[in-house]
């Protein structure tokens, strides 16, 4: 699992989605950056051609609209990867 790089301000340790030239907190120019791998999904919209999408709320903070894949319900944990450049949720499987 990849995860989606969220932006991590050096500063103060804001993380935000998408990268920003200025930490949306303190302003400062320098931060680093660290993959959300999970997060869960706040809400999830279906398009009438059967494709969804879902706000998730990653484990680092920022909120990622991602591609939702697997019949993603609100509040449901997922992980999440990128594919093609963008975003992607998925059900984590379970465990055992």
């Amino acid at each position: 699992m990849s995860g989606v790089p969220v932006q991590v301000c050096t500063e103060c340790g804001e993380a935000a989605f998408p990268a920003r030239a200025l930490c949306p907190r303190c302003g400062a120019r320098d931060h680093h950056v660290e993959l959300a791998t999970a997060g869960v999904a706040e809400q999830v919209t279906t398009h009438r051609n059967g494709g969804a999408i879902a706000s998730v709320r990653t484990d680092l903070g920022p909120v990622v609209i991602a591609r939702a894949e697997n019949g993603i319900a609100a509040d449901a944990h997922v992980e999440l990867d990128m594919d093609g450049g963008a975003p992607v949720a998925r059900t984590r499987p379970a465990r055992s």
